[in-house]
Formats: structure tokens, sequence, C-alpha cells
């Protein structure tokens, strides 16, 4: 099997467990139209990380993810969901720099 062939269908997988785990946090804060952009957005957005940052990508999924279940509670679900995103951005770069300062101590 083709190299490409086993990235693209870990990717693929990784994108849709991202999905499939933040559908049904957003589904009764968002209308199902926005629940399900969210979830793209979400897919999309982990999938390409995958691809850039591997595991950093998880990581900042699962930041992204307790950032929106803490701010949905004051906040509105369209400005949690900001929030989330917004996590999920600083935990994975976070993540990615901490690797770097380790590997460039070695």
């Amino acid at each position: 099997m083709s190299d490409f062939y086993i990235v693209s269908i870990l990717t693929g997988g990784i994108a849709l467990v991202a999905g499939a785990l933040t559908y049904p946090l957003v589904r009764r804060d968002l209308s199902p139209a926005g629940a399900v952009l969210a979830v793209g957005c979400v897919a999309v957005a982990v999938g390409a990380g995958w691809l850039l940052t591997l595991f950093h990508a998880l990581l900042g999924f699962a930041v992204g993810l307790v950032v929106y279940l803490v701010t949905r509670r004051r906040l509105t679900g369209t400005q949690a969901m900001v929030a989330g995103g917004a996590g999920y951005v600083v935990g994975t770069l976070l993540s990615v720099g901490a690797l770097m300062m380790a590997l460039s101590g070695m």
C-alpha cells in the first residue's frame, strides 16, 4: 500500500473522529445547520493540523474542547465556539513550541 494512501486514510480517520466527538457537544448550542458547519470546520482544522503537526493537533483539539465546554456556560454558543477555536490554535502552537524547545536542547 502506498504511503499516500496510509496518510490519507489516517488523516481522514482523525478528522472523522474529531467531527464525531464535536457534533454531540455543539448540537444543542447551535442550530442544526450551524452544528454541521462547526463539525465541518473542526474536521478540516484537525485534518489539516494533523498533516502539519501530527499529534499536536490532537492536543490542541482536546484543549479546544475543554475551553468550549467551560465557556459555553457563560457565553453564547457562537462565542463559546470562537473561544474553543482559539483554544485549539493556542494549544496546538504551545504543543509544537514545547517540542521545538525540547528538541533544540538535545
